[in-house]
């Protein structure tokens, strides 16, 4: 069928070739060559319909967004432009459509963009009912650096709702779509004040009266979020006469406090009360609370029974949640050493006590990221080069000298979302960064170059390492699984002869510069057939974690991979078969981080019950708990000698300890939230990073 655009047009359904609508007379084929065939939306700001590119051989399907209305389409040329140019940026990131074509047309604007075959989170709430929380963290995960990429080009969407968050049969991912009422900060339209844009179900307050903000997406997408966890519509979700949001009353399954006390800030009626940083509402995520009471449809009955036990346990846990952390300011206030963006000459001598014999000892230096706050660090084994993952889905790689100022090398780009771990090869070629974008990433170290990019995850990747070969590459996700990913093109005995030709000639195609072209022939003949090697060198998955995959390390010998999780285990696999041996139990919350001694004979977990606990990795055997933090532990670390384990809590406070006797050695204090931790290579320096923007260097020896 092919279907008329003439918004007056009574009887818009035609014949497949038709070129003139038999009820109106107006030309079906807009700018010759799309050929609208379905109605996807109508509302007085413009019509949507699906539609297909006649000038292409394969006639691919695409959307038609057509303003009709004054109020709905920037009426000045020039204007139109600059929104058709705001779309085609935003379009380069994977979760958006991209943008096919701009337009004016009798009297009309028109935006042409990518088709995204999918289902919508609405199709999926009614198919398979409301979620549970884990899927509504998934969501976030997935959609706000989506979200946050979009804001970056000071636009707002406008419509954020779940029919306009479509999930890909291609990719899996969440993919926002429907940017027909998106507007920029400076407005290129007037909006009549009073005027509903977007949905009203979802639309925040002020965007009712045309006056949006960056917060409103959020509002709308916390409205989602409560949506597809009641399966009620938003209205009635809230109490005109208290004035207050009633969603508990109504919960399917039992939600965190925590994971409840963020949604009650997405949807704050104020808009100067909500989250104005997509940044902060992850960096909330992560933070997950202590154990506590769940939020669960029971809520007034137990407040009942017992009123201020509750309101003391809400005190308690509200404590515990995160502020958001401002960005850290250079000032002209004295400092241990030279911050070192802002001095471009040596810092001065100065004499710093070895940490064994000094408690809360300064950083030697500090240097204030430009990225944001750094999920991860890592160090070169030569002790030059620190590698650390951002927030803006950037790496930066700096270079160290004790005795010289340090400066940014060079800043990694190419993952869509926050860099949540890196890893460095023990020969120090190779970078791996994982990412909310559930990639991998394989970096050549000394150039920069990005050389793979490894899919197959199903949700954000928390952790990445390296085999100590450098053959394997480890990742832990979100989607609770690990994948063992073969990296070294001289090691191709798991693959099949035919994908052998295909791996080499992918391999040729980025070693002469030619990757895209090159080597795409090769990758869609094999794609196909070898689908589980296509993706990226996977060699296998390991499955047997009942939440998100936190942390994962290889053993020394690299027969071992150890893993820890939010489901309070580490477990330990054989790296040639993928199959689990053993469990380590005991922990009572999340295990956030994991270290190997360089012996191979003790792994440390830290968690979130705020405890160190070290094993014996050869029988599992518990060896001793280690406890001191007063915040959950955020990372763990060896010193290269084993002697001394480094672990870093959410106050951004990190301890050093004894290996043999259990003891504490110290306390570095300088950090103001979550911390990163890792050794440089002769144990005389540590390298911190952390969520208040900061990298720290401390030396540990004279």
């Amino acid at each position: 069928m092919t279907y008329c655009i003439n918004p007056d047009c009574q009887n818009p359904a035609n014949s497949d070739h038709a070129e003139l609508c038999q009820s109106c007379g107006s030309k079906l084929l807009l700018k010759n060559r799309y050929r609208a065939i379905a109605p996807l939306g109508k509302s007085k700001l413009g019509n949507t319909f699906l539609a297909i590119d006649q000038d292409q051989p394969s006639h691919p399907p695409c959307v038609i967004k057509q303003f009709i209305d004054s109020d709905a389409k920037p009426n000045k040329t020039g204007a139109f432009q600059i929104y058709a140019e705001q779309l085609a940026e935003i379009g380069k990131h994977p979760q958006i459509p991209s943008l096919l074509a701009s337009f004016e047309q009798e009297g009309s604007q028109y935006i042409i963009q990518e088709y995204i075959e999918g289902q919508n989170l609405e199709q999926e709430l009614t198919e398979a009912g409301t979620f549970n929380e884990s899927q509504i963290r998934k969501l976030l995960y997935d959609l706000l650096p989506a979200i946050d990429f979009v804001h970056s080009f000071n636009l707002i969407h406008r419509d954020i709702k779940p029919e306009n968050i479509i999930r890909s049969h291609q990719t899996n991912q969440l993919i926002l779509v429907d940017f027909g009422t998106a507007e920029t900060y400076n407005r290129f339209r007037q909006i009549n004040p009073g005027t509903v844009t977007g949905s009203a179900e979802y639309a925040a307050p002020e965007q009712t009266k045309g006056k949006a903000v960056i917060a409103s997406d959020f509002y709308s997408l916390g409205l989602t979020c409560l949506h597809l966890l009641t399966g009620l519509s938003a209205f009635d979700l809230f109490d005109p006469k208290s004035e207050t949001w009633v969603w508990r009353d109504y919960l399917k399954t039992p939600v965190s406090l925590q994971l409840g006390q963020i949604l009650d800030k997405m949807v704050q009626r104020d808009w100067k009360l909500r989250y104005n940083r997509a940044e902060t509402i992850l960096k909330d995520l992560r933070k997950v609370s202590l154990p506590s009471l769940p939020v669960t449809q029971n809520t007034r009955l137990v407040t009942a029974i017992g009123g201020a036990t509750v309101a003391l346990l809400s005190l308690l846990v509200t404590t515990r949640l995160p502020s958001p952390v401002p960005r850290t300011t250079i000032t002209t206030e004295p400092v241990p050493y030279s911050v070192l963006e802002y001095h471009n000459q040596p810092p001065k001598d100065h004499s710093v006590k070895p940490y064994y014999s000094s408690d809360n000892l300064p950083p030697m230096r500090t240097l204030a990221t430009t990225s944001g706050p750094v999920w991860s660090v890592a160090v070169s084994p030569n002790g030059k080069t620190i590698a650390s993952g951002s927030w803006d889905g950037t790496i930066q790689l700096w270079h160290v000298s004790i005795d010289n100022a340090r400066i940014p090398i060079q800043t990694l780009a190419g993952h869509t979302g926050a860099v949540w771990s890196v890893a460095i090869s023990s020969d120090g070629k190779l970078l791996a960064s994982g990412s909310a974008d559930q990639t991998v990433k394989i970096w050549d170290l000394r150039t920069g170059e990005l050389l793979k990019t490894l899919k197959g995850h199903d949700a954000g990747v928390f952790s990445v390492a390296f085999s100590p070969d450098n053959s394997l590459v480890a990742s832990g996700s979100f989607d609770k699984t690990i994948k063992l990913w073969n990296i070294d093109q001289n090691k191709s005995e798991h693959y099949p002869e035919s994908f052998k030709g295909y791996a080499h000639e992918y391999a040729k195609g980025y070693a002469h510069g030619s990757s895209q072209q090159y080597s795409q022939q090769y990758y869609e003949k094999y794609s196909s057939e070898y689908p589980e090697y296509s993706q990226g060198y996977l060699q296998q998955t390991l499955v047997g974690h009942t939440q998100e995959v936190q942390s994962v390390k290889f053993s020394p010998d690299g027969q071992t991979l150890a893993s820890g999780s939010t489901d309070g285990t580490v477990k330990l696999w054989n790296v040639n078969t993928g199959k689990a041996f053993r469990t380590l139990s005991g922990h009572t919350d999340s295990v956030w981080s994991i270290a190997i001694a360089p012996d191979g004979k003790t792994l440390a977990s830290g968690s979130w019950d705020r405890t160190v606990k070290l094993w014996n990795l050869e029988t599992g055997e518990l060896r001793r708990t280690l406890h001191g933090h007063s915040k959950q532990i955020y990372s763990v670390a060896f010193s290269p000698d084993g002697r001394t384990l480094a672990s870093g809590d959410l106050n951004g406070t990190i301890k050093l300890w004894s290996t043999r006797s259990g003891c504490q050695k110290g306390t570095l204090k300088g950090h103001t939230d979550s911390v990163e931790i890792g050794f440089s290579a002769d144990g005389t320096t540590m390298i911190s990073g952390g969520f208040d923007d900061t990298i720290k260097m401390w030396r540990l020896a004279p």
